[in-house]
């Protein structure tokens, strides 16, 4: 039960972190607290955003620390670039550490996966799809 109720808030967490990029204010991502991890793809999850009409994909990362959630991005975005995560793979994740509710996510500004590297949000923390479906 504990579990599901740290999903249930994080799955909130992240539809209104990236939701960001669609003209929210960014309450879930401060450049300050940028750290760098490296490990393994536990899971990857799409989550639907507000009105159904975005997908958001969040990893699960085992590093060595622990396991973390990782908000990464829209689906729409990751297709573009290519990338497409799976358990087991190796990533490096450059991204801001935040705290919601006592549980710990990384709001990702780079990721390197598959011999990839993705650039997520810009150095300020704007993410970098909302310029691209601005256009």
């Amino acid at each position: 039960m504990k579990n599901l109720l740290a999903f249930s808030a994080l799955t909130l967490i992240a539809v209104s972190a990236f939701g960001q990029g669609m003209g929210q204010r960014r309450m879930f991502y401060d450049p300050s607290t940028l750290t760098t991890i490296s490990g393994t793809v536990r899971s990857v999850d799409t989550l639907t955003g507000r009105g159904g009409n975005f997908q958001m994909i969040q990893l699960t990362v085992k590093d060595s620390s622990g396991t973390i959630p990782v908000h990464i991005g829209p689906a729409f975005y990751l297709d573009q670039q290519g990338i497409s995560f799976k358990a087991g793979g190796a990533v490096e994740i450059t991204g801001s550490q935040m705290q919601f509710n006592g549980n710990d996510f990384i709001a990702a500004a780079e990721v390197k996966y598959d011999g990839k590297t993705i650039t997520l949000r810009d150095d300020s923390g704007r993410p970098v799809w909302a310029r691209r479906r601005m256009r």
